[in-house]
């Protein structure tokens, strides 16, 4: 089977790019597959998008304005199922108040199921319960050999070759493309609904390291009662004690809430930036097999879209795609992994979340706050900046 673009994973980017390609111009054949066997489920995410005029303050001009061309390309207004208007912060047991915080709840798989569809009808290819299991090179291009639900092995072969298939990606797994992630830059999330006496308009944040150590957990709202919820957990922490589910559970129980299901499902999150190289050749990595999620909120959804926006570009327009993504997306992905960084020492341990607060909850609050909008001002860097002064002062008596 041949085909000129094969993208491996049919989520917000692998779908985005599909879209982009065939909806300007692309003249080759473009195909889809994903090792999922419907459109588009489990969905495992917090499934929170920004308005348009939200993160507009906070990030530079060019990159709001392939966020805004990616929103209004995917959103629709029967996609959103909630409105929220307002941020709760609660820092360890500490009711911070509420912040501005116009995002939207959104169906996560109605979504890409229609921009999907939409490929479909403009001539792409999707194939759903298809898995690669490995990728090399032939000469001429790439070739794959994948396991099809209905149909059982066989070899795929295309010019250009895209892994979106989340991380690790099969793509970069077998052509060896970057260093990886280590397991400090790695989050294991979990997710469910729940029902709980928490408002309609409000997502709530909780940064508390006794629950969600080197992460935070979140209830957000989805308008009907119910609120998509989960902790995330630093992969170098989630194994070497309590287990993920553990910490999902205390929070589920701290927290009053109920669940709808009950399995608890969970992935590994990238939050280390983007990774040391996005492609080799006519191989690429876009979403989160390109590391593509703030590292400071683990926002996936649009970062992933804006880097399959930027490949579609570099293919369609003959630009290099590792110069738009160092001009544009990387930027601000170093800020944000500079404050992760920062504060993981408050992150990790409860004790220290716990003087820090005490001695400075202004500074605490503002920087988690703008951290979360994935500000770039520098004014933000300057919070970050004597937050870390703090940590040093207060690591001193620890």
């Amino acid at each position: 089977m041949d085909t000129d673009v094969l993208i491996i994973g049919g989520g917000p980017a692998g779908s985005y790019l599909a879209y982009y390609l065939v909806s300007n111009g692309f003249s080759g054949n473009v195909m889809v597959i994903d090792k999922k066997a419907v459109i588009y489920a489990p969905v495992i995410c917090g499934e929170l998008l920004p308005s348009e005029e939200l993160l507009k303050p906070w990030i530079s001009r060019e990159l709001y304005s392939i966020l805004l061309t990616t929103l209004r390309v995917s959103l629709r207004r029967e996609f959103i199922v909630n409105e929220i208007r307002e941020l709760r912060l609660v820092i360890n047991n500490h009711d911070v108040g509420t912040m501005p915080f116009r995002t939207y709840l959104i169906d996560k798989a109605a979504l890409i199921r229609r921009i999907l569809e939409e490929s479909v009808s403009k001539g792409a290819t999707v194939r759903f319960g298809v898995t690669a299991l490995r990728c090399s090179s032939d000469g001429q291009g790439y070739k794959c050999l994948v396991h099809d639900r209905q149909g059982g092995e066989y070899t795929i072969r295309a010019k250009v070759l895209v892994g979106a298939d989340a991380y690790p990606s099969v793509v970069d797994v077998s052509l060896n493309i970057t260093r990886g992630f280590d397991a400090t830059d790695l989050i294991i999330a979990t997710s469910n609904r729940a029902f709980g006496k928490y408002g309609e308009e409000e997502a709530v944040i909780v940064m508390d390291p006794g629950l969600a150590p080197g992460g935070f957990a979140w209830i957000f709202p989805r308008g009907d009662g119910t609120h998509n919820i989960g902790v995330g957990v630093r992969n170098n922490i989630a194994w070497a004690g309590n287990d993920p589910l553990t910490y999902h559970m205390a929070f589920v129980n701290k927290y009053g809430l109920k669940q709808v299901r009950k399995s608890v499902l969970m992935k590994t999150i990238p939050v280390g930036g983007l990774l040391d190289r996005y492609g080799i050749a006519k191989a690429y990595l876009i979403g989160d097999a390109v590391g593509s999620v703030i590292p400071t909120n683990g926002a996936g959804i649009n970062p992933a879209m804006i880097t399959a926006h930027m490949l579609g570009e570099a293919l369609i327009k003959g630009r290099d795609y590792a110069s738009l993504m160092n001009g544009v997306l990387k930027p601000l992905m170093d800020r944000m992994l500079l404050f992760r960084r920062i504060g993981d020492p408050l992150l990790m341990n409860r004790d220290a979340m716990e003087r820090a607060f005490r001695i400075s909850r202004r500074v605490i609050k503002g920087s988690i706050y703008e951290a979360t909008l994935s500000s770039m001002r520098l004014r933000t860097l300057t919070k970050f900046l004597l937050g870390q002064v703090l940590i040093k002062l207060i690591s001193t008596t620890l």
